[in-house]
């Protein structure tokens, strides 16, 4: 077959992943990243010590700091001929967290569910029968959703032989009843567990895709599967190995990455009446062609920034208004000298009341006053992210998407000491706020700034809600041929597994479109 040229707009997980696969299956890729370097909300920032500049950096992974499903990047990495072992050290860890309260109460996730069992009956015995039907339950959604809606795009349920068979129409339509569509995650979770704290542990699985548990649908209960069930791994050298990895792949096999490139517009031709994409403009005026595009950039920002508004009425500036963003973060990368052994590579403080956290991200959109601290300390896994005798802490707490109610310029420094302050004295990291000698922090303007994400929104759109849960963007623009979308605002979600998985939808669509195109 012919090369035809394919531009992807965006290096993030979900665009590196699609133009690995796309180049793999014989088409011409350039990858247009307005950034310095790759990987999009998968990044990194390196601090040396200010008193021992000569001796390695502090490092901090400064987006997913949790690795799942590893066979994904496996399967994207074979389908081009390559062995991800070659490229990366995969260790998994044991616990992948551990939870702390302030009455020092602890609740160590072990990585297979014996070990996580055993953690349940020492916090709660009486809810062991529950958490095991709670992953059963995880697990069967797993199952189904996996064939129709993890790998491949909503409108491909029905392809391949026998699609249209009475029994595959009837197996399909009833999977949402049967995947918990209409049914609430905490509901589900208040029926099967009694704990209140082992109920706010389950809970906040559904914050890894920006969502609400008493909002989004029980289906999310396939990301408590996903981590407890089947594992969580670090990236030796630090999670951002991965799309170093990614990039190092794709430019061995042929694709072209053009970093620090602004694109400003997808340009479409509407001669024929039927409007097709022909190629993007960039920040300094010029114009690049193609035959395709993937956009690998929020998609309300491409819809509002990049696309006119006569080609995208089913996005018009209304419907994108509605569309409701997921819930946003605090980051703040510490430098500390001396260690915290009391960490494991996943603490996570828990509050009093961990639903006054999850209402003020999702209901009340304030900062919350007692927030559920996230600590990765990597340096328990790999010394090598921090300076001998030293910590690199990644703190992340919640935040709202930005609806113009709070000025972070003066909330974010009171944020900041709120949660040094409880790390300190609450929690017993000793002398905290002496002991960082680097600081950075990100708040939802910076996420915005830098990765162009909606409202600030770490999870691009929120999972609330049957329609945004399952109805996400499609990968496919309907109204104009040869636009394409991946990454985590479209289908099927956030998180680097399914990430990558939007790669190869997207991947896979492009393809079909692009064999059809008459030769030129």
């Amino acid at each position: 077959m012919q090369e035809k040229r394919l531009l992807i707009v965006g290096a993030g997980v979900g665009g590196l992943a699609a133009a690995i696969r796309c180049r793999g299956m014989g088409h011409d890729v350039l990858v247009l990243e307005k950034n310095s370097r790759v990987g999009g909300k998968l990044n990194r920032r390196l601090i040396p010590h200010p008193k021992r500049p000569h001796e390695r950096p502090f490092r901090f992974d400064t987006g997913p700091s949790l690795l799942t499903l590893p066979l994904v990047f496996a399967d994207l990495f074979s389908f081009v001929g390559k062995d991800v072992r070659d490229y990366l050290s995969i260790i998994r860890l044991d616990p992948v967290s551990r939870f702390v309260w302030a009455d020092k109460q602890t609740l160590e996730l072990g990585n297979g569910r014996e070990q996580l069992l055993n953690s349940v009956k020492q916090l709660s015995p009486r809810d062991v029968h529950g958490m095991k039907r709670f992953l059963d339950y995880g697990q069967h959604i797993w199952k189904l959703s996996g064939e129709f809606f993890l790998t491949r795009a909503p409108e491909q349920a029905f392809q391949g032989e026998g699609a249209f068979s009475p029994w595959n129409t009837i197996r399909a339509l009833s999977i949402p009843f049967r995947i918990g569509m209409f049914k609430k995650y905490a509901d589900l979770i208040d029926q099967l567990i009694r704990s209140p704290r082992l109920r706010q542990v389950l809970y906040q699985y559904a914050t890894y895709s920006g969502s609400s548990p008493f909002l989004a649908p029980a289906t999310l209960a396939v990301i408590a599967h996903v981590e407890l069930d089947q594992g969580g791994w670090y990236i030796q050298g630090g999670l951002y190995r991965l799309a170093e990895a990614m990039e190092k792949v794709a430019r061995e096999i042929g694709v072209q990455i053009q970093t620090d490139t602004t694109v400003t517009q997808i340009l479409v031709d509407n001669s024929s009446g039927h409007p097709k994409v022909t190629g993007v403009r960039l920040s300094d005026d010029s114009t690049l062609s193609a035959d395709a595009v993937i956009v690998n950039a929020d998609v309300v920002y491409t819809y509002q920034h990049l696309i006119e508004p006569q080609y995208r009425r089913r996005f018009s500036d209304d419907r994108l208004k509605r569309l409701e963003p997921g819930g946003s973060g605090m980051v703040l990368c510490l430098g500390v000298e001396g260690t915290y052994p009391q960490l494991a590579h996943h603490t996570k403080f828990m509050p009093d009341d961990y639903t006054s956290d999850l209402r003020a991200m999702f209901e009340t959109h304030t900062i919350p006053e007692d927030p559920c601290i996230y600590v990765c300390a990597s340096t328990r896994t790999d010394p090598s992210q921090a300076p001998p005798n030293c910590e690199n802490l990644f703190v992340l707490c919640s935040a709202p998407a930005l609806d113009g109610r709070i000025d972070w310029t003066v909330e974010g420094p009171k944020y900041r000491d709120r949660i040094i302050h409880q790390l300190e004295h609450r929690f017993g990291l000793t002398d905290l706020s002496q002991r960082i000698v680097v600081e950075e922090h990100f708040t939802p303007i910076d996420l915005q700034r830098l990765y162009n994400a909606h409202a600030g929104s770490i999870y691009g759109i929120s999972g609330n809600g049957i329609r945004q849960a399952f109805l996400r963007p499609p990968n496919r623009d309907r109204e104009i041929q040869g636009l394409f979308f991946a990454g985590g605002a479209t289908h099927p979600g956030g998180g680097l597994p399914l990430v990558a998985l939007s790669g190869k939808i997207a991947s896979e669509l492009v393809h079909e479109y692009l064999k059809a195109q008459k030769p030129v």
